[in-house]
């Protein structure tokens, strides 16, 4: 038997494991143990409850029978590197409050300049020393216990400056620490970051918990209804990624890439592969580029997920994608109670509301770019009286508020929906002017980036699905069948039930600019105002000709906002499950509506009880809400 070197710990922990799992070297700190469990899900999917089980009955049992890390007073003593920085620190406090040539505002700001650092700086120091010494704090954190380096510098150094119940910095430097006791001034000043916390844990909680359901609302008819679609698509659909994008892992491919056939599954390997042979970007398939009639999605369209599988007819991968968002956005809200009101720690609630605008919407877009309102060249930049600056393109004005830098300048070409200015995209006019497919894209790119910003790790995979639930709507411009203009209905079940109008034509990509799409190509939806911009894509992708046609389509692509998202689901009872009860009810009655109980939403089937216990696939594919009348 091969000789093991290591801790007795180390062999306990491997002992659980499967054996390609094991490691007798490695520190089994937080982002290691997730590291193997995730491999565990998806090697060993049907083990990972027994193992985790053992896992964490071996975890109690050494804490009871060894009495864990549990810590004395010695742990809590003042760190030499917080010490040291105080004794610095009292010296220029008191320089401060000695010099009268300052005004109570010049020294408040002082005392602000001076104590504002204390945190960032003493932060990792304080880990550092701690995590030297054997601290059982240190010990705690480094593992994948509960707390992070900014408690243990509340403990061991200080925390600096608090805010006050309005967000603004309180001028009273703390230098000491919780353990040694704060001083009756600096207790005072903590008070209002602590009741800034408790109220913020109550409302905070609420918002977050709405926007959660809202996300389920949005989500939830993404229920794969089948391994594919019956035949292969007419044209080539996919959504272009960044071939370094590690969130395309479990992806399948849309088209032959690298030697790698459509329908592989991406691996680490694989995309390593084709990033060898100097591919920059790659075509993916994606829900939110494709789906089923009655707005569900296919298996390949989904990719490989946390069962380490392609899922299963039934599976409502949809409100398991909006849970995965939901709930780190809730835990983020909470960032105010846990920063204690620390200067600072408290970004998360400005994140939460970035957030929240992406899936709303809101008409004024708050801190919001200027987007252009149509094609055409910048003729000229003026600064508007009212300030802030007039951006000129042909002849209409758009207004960027002071504050927002330009990105444009005279003379530049610019297109409808593009951004003119800093400041957040609205998704909306994105979608309004370059389509919803485009506005899919847009969207995705965007709540990634916030969500990131946040401090909160959202897969790509899963905002692809919360996206093809959000942004799914078209506004009809002509009477078609029994639907009236004006009248809202679904893409998806447009997309399928949509046929080439009379007078389209086939023509070289190049030669469709300003023309519309009479079919999805790439990511981009039906209806698409083909533009300069988009030409990149299709010859990068080899899309040599696409289908078009010289009029408008008879719809606008519209996004809904989240929380009128479901006024607009085609069955009336599905609409129960949103906001605007009343007035979905009296109009489903005015409109004559139906209900379907074998549809993607699992609404009508809950309300009359049927499908209990049921597994696998439970809708008719055959189904849809306006195919014979769109056709």
């Amino acid at each position: 038997m091969p000789r093991i070197s290591g801790t007795l710990g180390q062999l306990l922990v491997n002992e659980e494991l499967p054996i390609e799992l094991r490691d007798y070297n490695r520190v089994m700190d937080k982002k290691t143990l997730s590291d193997v469990l995730s491999r565990l899900a998806k090697t060993y999917p049907d083990k990972y409850k027994a193992v985790t089980y053992r896992l964490n009955q071996l975890g109690q049992e050494f804490a009871t029978y060894t009495g864990g890390n549990s810590p004395s007073l010695v742990a809590m003593t003042k760190a030499k590197a917080a010490k040291a920085r105080r004794e610095k620190l009292q010296e220029e406090v008191d320089k401060i409050l000695d010099d009268d040539t300052l005004s109570d505002e010049d020294r408040d700001n002082a005392f602000i300049r001076l104590a504002g650092p204390i945190q960032s700086t003493e932060r990792q120091e304080i880990l550092k020393e701690s995590l030297a010494e054997k601290n059982p704090f240190a010990l705690q954190l480094q593992g994948a216990g509960r707390g992070n380096p900014m408690n243990l510098a509340s403990l061991r150094g200080s925390d600096g400056l608090y805010q006050d119940h309005r967000g603004r910095t309180i001028p009273v430097p703390v230098l000491r620490s919780y353990a040694e006791g704060l001083t009756p001034l600096e207790y005072w000043a903590g008070t209002y970051g602590a009741r800034q916390s408790v109220i913020a844990v109550k409302f905070s909680t609420a918002d977050a918990g709405y926007l959660a359901k809202q996300l389920n609302q949005v989500s939830h008819r993404n229920l794969v209804t089948a391994l594919d679609r019956d035949d292969d698509p007419p044209t080539l659909v996919g959504l272009p990624v960044d071939v370094n994008d590690n969130d395309s892992e479990g992806s399948l491919l849309a088209a032959d890439t690298g030697g790698y056939p459509r329908n592989t599954v991406l691996t680490p390997k694989i995309l390593a592969d084709i990033r060898n042979k100097g591919v920059k970007r790659i075509l993916v398939r994606s829900p939110a580029v494709s789906g089923s009639p009655d707005g569900g999605v296919y298996a390949r369209d989904v990719g490989v997920r946390e069962f380490g599988r392609l899922p299963e007819a039934g599976e409502n991968v949809g409100m398991v994608a909006a849970q995965a968002i939901g709930e780190p956005v809730s835990q983020g809200m909470l960032n105010t109670k846990h920063g204690g009101g620390v200067a600072g720690e408290t970004k998360t609630v400005g994140g939460f509301d970035y957030i929240n605008q992406l899936i709303q919407a809101p008409k004024k877009f708050k801190h919001g770019a200027t987007h252009s309102e149509l094609d055409g060249i910048v003729t000229n930049i003026a600064p508007a009286p009212a300030g802030g600056n007039y951006v000129t393109i042909n002849n209409k004005q758009h207004y960027v508020p002071t504050g927002m830098g330009l990105l444009v300048k005279k003379n530049d070409t610019v297109e409808a929906g593009d951004v003119l200015s800093e400041g957040i995209p609205n998704p909306a006019i994105i979608t309004q002017h370059k389509g919803l497919g485009e506005g899919r894209r847009y969207f995705i790119k965007t709540f990634l980036e916030a969500t990131k910003a946040s401090g909160i790790n959202a897969h790509r995979r899963n905002v692809e699905l919360l996206s093809k639930g959000l942004i799914n709507h078209v506004r009809l411009t002509d009477e078609i069948g029994d639907f009236a203009p004006d009248d809202v209905v679904p893409y998806s079940t447009l997309e399928h039930s949509y046929r080439p109008r009379d007078g389209f034509r086939s023509v070289p990509y190049r030669s469709a600019v300003g023309k519309y799409l009479e079919r999805p190509y790439l990511h981009y939806s039906i209806g698409t105002k083909v533009r300069p911009s988009m030409l990149k894509d299709f010859e990068e992708f080899k899309v040599n000709t696409v289908d078009i046609h010289d009029d408008p389509p008879p719809f606008e692509a519209e996004m809904i906002r989240g929380s009128a998202n479901l006024h607009h689901d085609p069955d009336w009872q599905t609409r129960m499950f949103g906001s605007g009860l009343k007035g979905s009810l009296l109009d489903a009655v005015h409109r004559g509506g139906t209900s379907d109980e074998e549809g993607t939403s699992f609404v009508p089937s809950r309300i009359k009880a049927v499908n209990f216990g049921t597994s696998g696939k439970v809708i008719s594919p055959k189904r849809d809400f306006v195919g014979s009348v769109l056709k």
